[in-house]
């Protein structure tokens, strides 16, 4: 079951050594900053990374850097509302969950027609681009008000990979999985034409 497997693969991600999972993380970052469909974005929808999380704030701080704007989530009852920040440290207070959240007085809100690619957060993935995520059926909901044409890439350690996760109809896919030693669904990557 969904659950069962949920909590198998989050003992998994939060047992990996620090060390090791830095020089993961770091691998898994260099790839997605690589891709075409990076280069391509204008508007991002990343995350805060939460608890074992893939670390995103180095990517956030370099597509910051390169001049792309940023939009995280922040929820807002049953759905996710999205803002653009521009630092780190300074648009960010701890939220529903405890994950940092934009502060709306701060940032200029995002529409999510306006977004060119999606970092989409899960805890476990196949390789037919199917996506567990944590339960609450908020980027289900979010992806359906995205242009199908922004890719959905999910970054996450090879151990969250598995042979099927069970979906059901609400569940959507994503476009291409990278892993500290793969990236999946490139070739068959309708998102967007232009990849290498």
């Amino acid at each position: 079951s969904k659950k069962v497997l949920r909590k198998l693969i989050q003992e998994r991600r939060d047992s990996l050594a620090n060390d090791l999972k830095q020089k993961k993380i770091a691998a898994i970052i260099q790839k997605f900053l690589g891709l075409k469909q990076y280069s391509d974005s204008v508007n991002l929808l990343a995350y805060f990374p939460f608890r074992s999380e893939i670390d995103t704030r180095i990517l956030i701080e370099k597509a910051l850097s390169r001049g792309k704007r940023i939009a995280l989530p922040k929820v807002n009852k049953e759905k996710l509302d999205l803002y653009y920040i521009k630092s780190l440290l300074i648009d960010l207070e701890p939220g529903c969950y405890d994950i940092m959240e934009p502060v709306p007085s701060e940032c200029e809100r995002a529409l999510p027609l306006e977004i060119d690619l999606v970092i989409v957060p899960g805890v476990g993935f196949d390789t037919g681009m199917n996506r567990l995520g944590y339960g609450g059926g908020f980027y289900d909901k979010l992806l359906r008000e995205i242009s199908p044409q922004a890719p959905r890439i999910a970054l996450a350690f090879d151990l969250q990979v598995v042979d099927h996760i069970p979906v059901s109809e609400h569940d959507l896919k994503i476009d291409i999985l990278i892993t500290e030693s793969s990236i999946y669904g490139l070739e068959k990557c309708t998102c967007s034409n232009k990849y290498k």
